[in-house]
């Protein structure tokens, strides 16, 4: 049915393991249906244990009061007669129940042996009561007839096979038969000694057969603490009082001894041993609420397991019919893409081989003339040419037969008359349409399309399809490139992009005859320049990429580099961190849309040291407009540079002492206003004038008030703080600008004012200037600011204010505004 065995493959890798899955989660499934259905059988094993139990304790009081039973005591009398309708009327409960058990629960094939031995006893039981009645029975054999009936029934409990997923069920079950057996054999000891008791003594073979109840009971009991959980084992503890047990303990010495047993009273065993047995019911009762409960656990999530696999059952039906339906797509589709795959296959070696001829020509007229030797070797092209329109005059209408490139033939010859043809009576052609849209024209059918040249000679040479490439020189159209096929929608998405491919190599195959063509006239060019190149102004030349082709030995000799290190490298390598990327984004959106861009640049020279240099970067563009090389132009402005820091230097900082002038300090002062407003802050100005500072002046000379400006300079420069302004205004007035003196004007003050004390004592701790003593002291007057409500001038003048303040009060204070 196939060519290949791509569906053989596909049947195996998905749908065999899918296959695989649904068998797998069906038979999980049947599983999950038949553990559940076994694990229901728990509730029928309960229900057998719970109406066994209920007999068992009908036989155990009966037994109990057959054993007391005297003609002459009336209650005792009664409670028989009672309790013996009693017991026939569990036993008929018994074997109603127990035959739908059986019915239920098939394999528990032995409960129907016992429900015979039952029926049996019960049957016997009616001569065993009549002669207790009379009187004729001896008590041990009383014992034993009623203890045959409650063996049977608990070793029909023992019987019954376990449930092979409820393991925890089939032990809670297992102990529950342990404990009914422990109760049976105390209930059985209990009547003994009660028997012994009524008599007063006890024989040998009553005292043996109580030895041998004690045993087992022992036996029965350690088997179920072994076997109980500690939940259960504490509830026993908690349940059974201890005092009870010592005084049951020492009744059974006694006994056993022979000592004293008239010291205990018929009715107070009775009452000790009816309250062991109610003790004994209560755990009982316990134990069977925990194995109910086991058992709904165990349902419940033998169901939850049951429901997850019927889910995983459905979930795994559905994706199998998915499959399926996805195979069956598969199948239908599988020929047509073989198909598809094999076109494209021969399309593709055809453009392998057309691309090997590619390389070989250096004209375009080699390469358009001879590429259709190429395509018609394909069986599935008819013809093929290449209409060419770039050296085309403008106002020429008429078609010349150099335009056209082709195989020689009578398809050539019928294609030039129907395009002079074409050209004259209808404009709307193949060739007119890919020229004005720039892009493929398909022909899928040429039944119902009268768009080519070739429509009325379509059957005549087996042209039923057709497509036509624009071939694109710089983004411009330059020729079309039209193919015929003789099969219908040849040229369908996949082969497009396949021809699209042949005809991009094409365009670039004559793009790089241009680039070769200006290249070599550029060359030209660039050899006449290079004679103006090497003059004394530095400068290089780059490729279109930036990569540094030519450099001058000016450059070279300004930033330090030879000539090796510099050719093939890119401008960056002279880079600082003086311009950011954005000033190199402006540059290069300058150059793309002026051709130039012109202004200074700081460089890294090869010792490291930063250069500024006045630039001039100029494109240098071909005939086409496009930018084949940059030419940068320089000249160090270092020298220039360096006067015009020290002109600003000069402006913004005192010449004696170094420090900001008024100048620098007014802008200080604003953008402390800023930060303080932005922040929540509060900043201060300290003024200080030193008084007695013209004295200095004028009795012990200029030079020495000079050195006590510096002084005062660097002694309040080791008390402030780094990032804090100190400022000389005047002849002898200092400012302190702090930006920062607290988050609140209470603080603020505070601070400031711990400030100006230090400078004060400072100041005070200078008592000679070069040898001479020194009178000067400190006046300081402060101000505060946390918002713009005042002008930089105004806290200037608060500060000053308040240092006159201080000189009136005596000099050598200080005081706020």
């Amino acid at each position: 049915m196939f060519k290949n065995t791509l569906f053989l493959k596909i049947i195996m890798i998905f749908t065999l393991p899918a296959l695989g899955i649904l068998y797998f989660s069906t038979v999980l499934v049947l599983d999950k249906i038949k553990l559940l259905d076994e694990i229901y059988k728990t509730n029928y094993n309960l229900q057998y244990m719970k109406m066994s139990e209920t007999l068992i304790y009908s036989i155990q009081k009966e037994r109990g009061l057959s054993i007391l039973y005297d003609a002459k005591h009336e209650g005792i009398t009664l409670e028989l007669e009672k309790q013996k309708k009693t017991s026939d009327l569990d036993f008929n409960n018994y074997l109603k129940n127990a035959n739908t058990y059986i019915l239920d629960v098939p394999e528990q094939k032995e409960i129907f042996t016992v429900i015979k031995e039952l029926q049996k006893k019960f049957h016997e039981l009616d001569e065993i009561r009549a002669e207790v009645k009379n009187l004729a029975m001896n008590k041990m054999d009383i014992l034993s007839k009623y203890s045959d009936i409650n063996n049977i029934l608990l070793e029909s409990i023992s019987s019954i096979k376990s449930i092979k997923s409820a393991s925890n069920f089939n032990e809670e079950f297992i102990n529950i038969y342990h404990f009914l057996v422990y109760k049976e054999s105390f209930v059985m000891e209990s009547a003994l000694i009660s028997f012994i008791i009524n008599e007063g003594k006890v024989d040998n073979k009553v005292k043996n057969e109580l030895i041998k109840i004690q045993s087992y009971q022992l036996e029965s009991f350690n088997n179920f603490i072994k076997n109980s959980s500690m939940d259960i084992f504490n509830k026993y503890n908690e349940i059974i009082p201890k005092e009870l047990t010592n005084k049951i303990d020492k009744i059974r010495l006694n006994i056993e001894n022979n000592i004293n047993n008239n010291s205990i009273s018929l009715d107070q065993w009775l009452q000790i041993s009816t309250q062991r047995i109610e003790d004994l019911d209560e755990i009982c009762s316990i134990i069977i609420a925990n194995l109910e409960k086991t058992t709904k656990d165990i349902q419940k999530t033998a169901f939850i397991d049951q429901n997850v696999s019927l889910l995983f059952l459905f979930i795994c039906f559905v994706t199998f019919i998915s499959l399926l339906f996805v195979l069956k797509n598969i199948i239908f589709k599988q020929q047509i893409s073989f198909d598809k795959l094999e076109k494209q296959k021969k399309v593709y070696e055809l453009l392998n081989d057309t691309n090997k001829y590619l390389l070989k020509n250096n004209t375009k007229e080699n390469l358009y003339s001879q590429i259709h030797q190429i395509i018609s070797k394909h069986p599935s092209m008819v013809f093929s040419f290449i209409y060419d329109i770039e050296n085309k005059d403008e106002n020429d209408d008429v078609v010349k037969k150099d335009e056209v490139y082709a195989q020689e033939g009578v398809l050539k010859d019928l294609l030039l008359m129907r395009l002079d043809e074409s050209r004259q009576l209808n404009s709307d052609n193949l060739i007119n349409k890919v020229i004005s849209s720039k892009s493929n024209v398909i022909i899928e059918s040429f039944e119902d399309n009268n768009i080519s040249v070739f429509f009325k000679y379509s059957k005549q040479f087996g042209i039923k399809s057709a497509a036509a490439f624009p071939i694109k020189k710089f983004a411009e159209v330059v020729s079309v490139f039209v193919i015929y096929s003789n099969e219908n929608k040849f040229f369908d998405y996949e082969g497009e992009v396949l021809f699209d491919k042949l005809v991009s190599d094409l365009s670039h195959i004559l793009e790089k005859f241009d680039y070769e063509k200006n290249r070599l006239n550029q060359e030209k060019e660039l050899k006449i320049t290079s004679f103006a190149f090497e003059s004394s102004e530095p400068m290089i030349i780059t490729d279109e990429l930036g990569k540094i082709i030519k450099v001058n030995h000016a450059f070279c000799n300004v930033m330090g580099y030879s000539r090796s290190d510099i050719i093939g490298k890119n401008p960056r390598i002279f880079k600082s961190n003086h311009q950011d990327k954005e000033f190199g984004n402006q540059l290069w959106n300058d150059l793309r849309k002026n051709g130039f861009w012109s202004g200074e640049v700081y460089n890294r020279k090869f010792n490291g040291e930063i250069i500024p240099l006045r630039t001039t970067i100029t494109a240098i563009k071909n005939q086409d407009n496009v930018i084949t090389h940059f030419l940068g132009q320089y000249i160090d402005i270092s020298e220039q540079k360096d006067k015009e820091k020290v002109l600003e230097y000069q402006a913004t900082h005192d010449n004696l002492t170094g420090l900001p002038n008024r100048l620098l300090l007014l802008d200080r002062i604003e953008h402390a206003i800023t930060k303080v407003v932005r922040h929540q802050i509060v900043g201060g100005l300290i003024f200080i004038d030193l008084d007695n500072f013209k004295e200095v002046n004028d009795t012990l000379g200029h030079d020495v008030g000079d050195s006590l400006l510096v002084m005062v300079s660097k002694t309040i420069h080791k008390v402030i703080r780094d990032e804090d302004t100190l400022a000389r205004i005047g002849g002898d007035e200092f400012i302190i600008l702090l930006d920062n003196i607290g988050n609140n004007k209470e603080n603020a003050k505070i601070n400031i004012l711990n400030l100006a004390e230090k400078i004060k004592d400072s100041l005070n701790a200078i008592t000679h200037i070069d040898g001479h003593e020194n009178v000067s002291t400190p006046s300081i007057g402060i101000t505060l600011f946390n918002d713009s409500s005042v002008s930089v001038r105004n806290i200037i003048k608060q500060a000053d204010t308040a240092m006159y303040v201080a000189k009136k009060q005596g000099k050598n204070s200080i005081e706020f505004f």
